[in-house]
C-alpha cells in the first residue's frame, strides 16, 4: 500500500492590471506571483531531502532572501495610497518561505515562520484584500504546517493542523472540504485508528454526493476517495482480522478508481493497491503484471521511494508463491534503497518481510537477526520523537517485528529471551503517556521547547545522513553531532528508559517470589492467513525460581475470539447489554477457554497460590476468574458450575514488568491509613449537551446524542455504604460530585471511588470520560487528560460504572478504557467493569469488597471473597453476568483502611454483648447473695 502524500492547495493570487502604482509593481517583481519560487509545498519539499534534489540548495537559499525582501517591500507600502488588494501577496511570501525553510531542513525556523504568519494575520493589518483572503490563508497555513508535521513523522500534530484547516474551510468550498476530510481520515489511518478513518472517508463520500459532485464531473476527487477506501480495507484486514470479503471490496474499489484516475501518479497508486488485493485473493498472474507496471513507472520517473515500495510488495508476492530466493533478492534490494533514503518506516516494513521470509523457511537464527534489526530501526525512530508525539507512536504494526522475534526465540527454545522480548512490546503506550505527562508537568516551557528543538535537530541530522553525496569528513561531523544531540536530549528529559529501565526477567521473578505469587504471561499468535504457517502460541509461567514456556498448540487469537463471541450476545455485539438474553452466559465456551488457556498451565501452579495474569488479544474481554473449571449440569446450569474463582485469587496486568510496580507509597499496608474519596452520580437529567466530538466516543450508541442516560439508583446506596464503612471517607453524591470537587479531593486521597456512567471512546483513550455533576465552572465530563495532573502514585482507583474496563483493544496495551486512563494517571491498581452491571449486584459486591479491604485482605483476595459471598447470598443470580464483571488490574497489595465508629461497633458488638451478659449475670448473683437468697440445690 503506497504511502500517500497529503495534497496541499496553494491559494491562487489574482493577476494585477498593468496600471499598478510603481511602488507596488516593484514589490511584485520580487514576489512569488511574478517570480515563481523554485520549490513549493507538495512533492517539491520532501524531494529536496533526497540525495538528488531537483533544485540546487544554493538556489533555494537565494530565493529565500528574495522572498523576504519582497515581504519587507510590501510592508513599507502605505495601504492608504494603494487601491488594489495585496494582503494575499504578503501572505504568499510567508507560505513560500515556510516551504523553502522546510526544503532546507530548517524545521524550527519553518515552524516559527508559520507562527509569525498567523500572528501577522491575526493582527488584522489594514491592508486592501480580496474577499475571503484572511480566512483562506488561515486554512492554508494550517494545511501546510500539517503537511510538514506529517513529512517529519509527527502525526498527532499533523492531525491537529489538518483538522483545523477543515474547520476553517467555508461550507461553500465543497471540493476543498472533501479534500480535507480525506486528509484527516488518512492521518487517522496512519495511526491505525481505522474506525475514525472510515468515518471521515464516509463523510467525504456523502458530502460529494449531497452536492452532486459525480465521478464523471470530478474523476480525480473520486479516484482519490476510492483509492483511500481500498487502501483502508487492505490495511485493516491485514492488521486486524483477515477477511476475504473486505479484500474483494478493496479490489473492486481499486478497479473503479483506476478507471477514473486522470493522473499517472494516482493510476499507479491504484495499480499497486489492486495488485496487492489480487495477490491476497490468489490471482497471482495479474498481481505480478500490475506490480511490474508500477516498477517500470518508478524507474522511468527515477522515483526511488516508489521503487522500494513496489519491490517490497513484489517480495510479498514471491513469498505467497514460495519463490524464496527471488523474494530475498528483491527485499534486500528494497532495503538498500530505503537505507540510502533514510526511510525508517520503510526499513521496518522490509525487515519484517525478511524476518517472515526466513521464518517460513524455518531459518530461525536468520529470522531472529532480521527481526532484531527491525527492532533497532523502531528504536531509532522513537528516539527522534518529540514530547508531544509519544501519545501517537504505539501502533500495532510496530509490534509485528517484536512478536516475530518472540516466535523465533520460542522456536529456538529460548524462553527467557522470548519473555523479555514479549514484555518489551507491552504497555509501551502507557509508559509513553506517563513520560509525556511527566514532561508536561515537570519541565518548564523553556526546557520543553529546548527538548523539542533538539528532537527536530536530530531529525535534520538523520535526514542528512540518509543522503549518499556526503564526504567522509561531513559524515563524521554529522555522526558526532547526532551523538551529541541524543546525549543532550537524555540530560534534558531524564527519560524513564534511562532512569528506570524495564526490569529483567530475574528481577521480575524476584518480585513475584516476594509477593508469593505466580505470573502467567500469554502470547497468542496471529498467523498471516495468506501464508501456510501454524500458530506458535505459548504461556510463560514465571515463579520465583522457575520459568516455563508452555506450548498452546493450535491456539490463535482468532480461535480465542471465536469462543469469546459465543459466551453471550454481550460479547458478540457490544450494543446487546440491554437484552435480557445477554445475562445468560453459555458455559461451553467458558469451559473451552479454560481447557485452552488455564488447564495447560494449571499443573505448574501451586494449589491456591494467587495468580497474576498478563492477557493477550481477545483475552482482555473475559475475566480470567470466570473461566469454567467444571460445568456438569449443562450450558446454563450455573448452580453446579465451578470457576477459576473457586480455586485462587487472580489479578491482571498489562505487562510482566508492571507487575513489579509494588514500591511502598502512601496508602500501602506498611504506611499510614488510606484516605478514601468517593464520587457518585445517580441522576443525569441535568447533563449538559456534549461537545461535538463526544457522540462518537459513546460505546453505547443506542442513546441519543443528547446523552439521555438512565438513572443509577444504586449509586446512593453504594456511597452511603462507604460512609458507614469508613470514618474518614470523603463522599460526594450528585450535586456535590463536581469536577472541582474531584480535582481537590483526588490529590489527597489514596483510594478513589467513582460510581457513575462512563463514556468510552472506540478509538482514542484520550477521549474517555466519566460523568460527574455539572456546575457553573464545568460540564461534568471528566476526560482522561484532566486526570493526568497527579504528582504521586495512587494505590487504588475503583471505577464501579458500566464498561469502565472496556475500550479500544490496542495491541500490547489491553483495552484503553477508564481503568487504563487511571493507570496512566499513576494508579497502582484499579477495579473496573467489563460490561454494564446490574445495579443491586454492583452495590453488594462493592460493599463486600471494601469490608474485605478493611479487614486487611490483599485486593485480589478481597475481590474474590466479595464474589464468593455474592454467590452464597444470591442463589437466584448465579450467572457470571452478575458477579464476574469487576476485574482487578495492577498491584494486589493490601491497604490499611480505618473503619468507622459504626462499623467498629458492628465488629465488636457480639463480643461486647457477651461480656455484658456475663457481667449482668455476675451482678444478679452478687445482688441476690447480698439479700440472703440462695439458689436452689438440685
Amino acid at each position: 500500500m503506497l504511502v500517500v502524500l497529503l495534497a496541499t492547495s496553494l491559494l491562487v493570487v489574482p493577476p494585477f492590471s498593468v496600471d499598478a502604482a510603481d511602488d507596488l509593481d516593484a514589490c511584485l517583481r520580487q514576489a512569488p506571483v511574478q517570480s515563481p519560487p523554485p520549490i513549493n509545498w507538495g512533492e517539491g519539499v520532501p524531494q529536496m531531502w533526497s540525495s538528488t534534489p531537483p533544485v540546487p540548495r544554493d538556489t533555494v537559499r537565494a530565493y529565500l532572501s528574495q522572498v523576504r525582501a519582497a515581504r519587507a517591500c510590501f510592508r513599507t507600502l502605505d495601504p492608504s495610497r494603494v487601491e488594489r488588494p495585496y494582503l494575499g501577496n504578503i501572505m504568499r511570501t510567508f507560505q513560500v518561505e515556510t516551504a523553502l525553510l522546510a526544503a532546507l531542513r530548517r524545521f524550527a525556523d519553518a515552524f516559527e515562520t508559520f507562527e509569525d504568519a498567523r500572528s501577522y494575520l491575526n493582527a488584522a493589518p489594514n491592508i486592501p484584500s480580496a474577499e475571503g483572503t484572511r480566512t483562506g490563508w488561515i486554512r492554508a497555513l494550517h494545511q501546510d504546517q500539517g503537511f510538514l508535521h506529517f513529512r517529519i513523522g509527527n502525526l498527532s500534530a499533523s492531525i491537529t493542523h489538518y483538522s483545523t484547516a477543515l474547520r476553517k474551510t467555508s461550507e461553500h468550498e465543497v471540493g476543498l472540504r472533501v479534500t480535507h476530510l480525506l486528509d484527516v481520515g488518512l492521518l487517522h489511518q496512519y495511526t491505525q485508528d481505522y474506525q475514525s478513518a472510515r468515518r471521515y472517508y464516509t463523510r467525504a463520500r456523502r458530502l460529494a454526493r449531497e452536492h452532486d459532485r459525480t465521478s464523471e464531473e470530478h474523476p480525480s476527487e473520486w479516484a482519490r476517495l476510492l483509492y483511500l477506501q481500498a487502501n483502508l480495507l487492505l490495511e485493516e484486514t491485514l492488521n486486524t482480522e483477515f477477511d476475504r470479503a473486505s479484500l474483494r471490496r478493496a479490489r473492486d474499489l481499486a478497479r473503479k478508481g483506476r478507471s477514473l484516475a486522470t493522473s499517472s501518479d494516482r493510476r499507479i497508486d491504484l495499480a499497486l493497491a489492486l495488485s496487492e488485493s489480487l495477490g491476497y485473493l490468489g490471482s497471482f498472474d495479474r498481481a505480478y503484471a500490475l506490480n511490474a507496471e508500477v516498477r517500470r513507472y518508478a524507474q522511468a520517473r527515477d522515483d526511488a521511494q516508489l521503487r522500494a515500495f513496489a519491490l517490497l510488495k513484489l517480495g510479498v508476492l514471491h513469498m505467497q508463491t514460495e519463490r524464496w530466493t527471488e523474494a530475498e533478492s528483491v527485499l534486500n534490494t528494497s532495503l538498500a534503497i530505503a537505507e540510502r533514503m533514510g526511510n525508517l518506516d520503510q526499513q521496518r516494513r522490509i525487515r519484517r518481510g525478511l524476518g517472515r521470509l526466513h521464518e517460513l523457511q524455518q531459518n530461525w537464527a536468520t529470522a531472529e537477526a532480521q527481526y532484531r534489526a527491525g527492532v533497532a530501526v523502531i528504536k531509532r525512530y522513537r528516539e527522534s520523537l518529540t514530547a508531544t508525539q509519544w501519545a501517537s507512536t504505539a501502533f500495532t504494526q510496530w509490534r509485528d517485528v517484536h512478536r516475530g522475534l518472540v516466535r523465533t526465540l520460542l522456536a529456538q527454545n529460548q524462553p527467557r529471551a522470548a519473555l523479555a522480548a514479549l514484555d518489551r512490546t507491552r504497555a509501551r503506550y502507557l509508559r509513553d503517556l506517563r513520560t509525556r505527562n511527566r514532561v508536561a508537568t515537570q519541565l518548564s516551557p523553556a526546557t520543553r521547547a529546548r527538548f523539542d528543538s533538539l528532537g527536530r535537530a536530530l531529525t535534520d541530522v538523520r535526514n542528512r545522513l540518509g543522503t549518499d553525496s556526503l564526504s567522509d569528513a561531513t559524515e563524521a561531523a554529522l555522526r558526532a553531532r547526532k551523538a551529541s544531540l541524543m546525549a543532550n536530549r537524555q540530560r534534558v528529559l531524564r527519560l524513564d528508559s534511562a532512569r528506570t529501565p524495564r526490569p529483567s526477567v530475574d528481577e521480575i521473578a524476584a518480585s513475584i517470589a516476594q509477593q508469593d505469587r505466580t505470573l502467567v504471561s500469554y502470547f497468542l499468535d496471529d498467523p498471516w492467513p495468506v501464508y501456510d504457517r501454524p500458530p506458535r502460541s505459548a504461556a510463560f509461567v514465571l515463579t520465583g525460581d522457575t520459568l516455563q514456556a508452555v506450548a498452546l498448540p493450535g491456539l490463535s487469537q482468532d480461535s480465542i475470539r471465536a469462543h469469546v463471541n459465543t459466551i453471550s450476545s454481550l460479547f458478540a455485539d457490544r450494543q446487546a447489554s440491554r437484552s435480557i438474553s445477554a445475562m445468560h452466559f453459555d458455559l461451553r465456551p467458558l469451559r473451552a477457554l479454560h481447557d485452552h488457556l488455564y488447564a495447560p498451565v494449571a499443573a505448574h501452579l501451586p494449589d491456591g497460590q494467587p495468580l497474576t495474569v498478563i492477557p493477550d488479544g481477545p483475552m482482555f474481554h473475559v475475566p480470567f476468574s470466570m473461566l469454567a473449571t467444571a460445568a456438569p449440569g449443562g450450558r446454563y446450569d450455573h448452580e453446579q458450575a465451578r470457576f477459576v474463582l473457586h480455586e485462587r485469587p487472580t489479578a491482571l496486568d498489562l505487562s510482566a514488568s508492571l507487575a513489579t510496580d509494588t514500591s511502598a507509597t502512601r496508602g500501602d499496608a506498611a504506611s499510614s491509613s488510606s484516605d478514601l474519596a468517593a464520587f457518585g452520580v445517580s441522576s443525569f437529567d441535568s447533563l449538559r449537551p456534549p461537545p461535538p466530538s463526544l457522540p462518537s466516543s459513546r460505546a453505547d450508541t443506542t442513546a441519543a446524542s443528547s446523552l439521555s442516560l438512565p438513572p443509577l439508583p444504586g449509586v446512593q446506596s453504594e456511597i452511603n455504604a462507604l460512609d458507614r464503612l469508613f470514618d474518614d471517607a470523603k463522599t460526594f453524591l450528585d450535586e456535590q460530585a463536581t469536577e472541582p470537587a474531584f480535582a481537590a479531593a483526588s490529590q489527597e486521597a489514596d483510594v478513589l471511588h467513582l460510581a457513575s456512567h462512563a463514556l468510552v471512546s472506540p478509538s482514542s483513550s484520550l477521549r474517555n470520560a466519566f460523568l460527574l455533576h455539572p456546575d457553573s465552572s464545568s460540564d461534568g465530563l471528566l476526560f482522561l487528560h484532566e486526570l493526568q495532573t497527579r504528582d504521586r502514585a495512587l494505590p487504588l482507583a475503583v471505577l464501579s460504572g458500566c464498561n469502565t474496563a472496556r475500550g479500544a483493544l490496542r495491541g500490547g496495551e489491553g483495552m484503553a478504557g477508564l481503568q487504563y486512563a487511571f493507570r496512566i494517571m499513576g494508579a497502582q491498581s484499579t477495579v473496573s467493569n467489563l460490561w454494564p452491571t446490574a445495579d443491586r449486584s454492583s452495590v453488594a459486591l462493592m460493599e463486600s469488597f471494601y469490608e474485605n479491604l478493611r479487614a486487611g485482605q490483599p485486593k485480589d483476595q478481597a475481590l474474590r471473597r466479595a464474589k464468593l459471598t455474592y454467590l452464597e447470598n444470591h442463589p437466584d443470580n448465579l450467572s457470571p453476568f452478575f458477579w464476574a464483571s469487576a476485574v482487578l488490574y495492577g498491584s494486589p497489595r493490601p491497604l490499611q483502611m480505618n473503619a468507622s465508629d459504626g462499623s467498629s461497633l458492628r465488629t465488636w458488638g457480639p463480643v461486647a454483648l457477651a461480656l455484658l451478659v456475663v457481667l449482668l449475670g455476675w451482678s444478679i448473683v452478687r445482688f441476690r447473695s447480698q439479700l440472703g437468697l440462695t439458689a436452689s440445690q438440685q
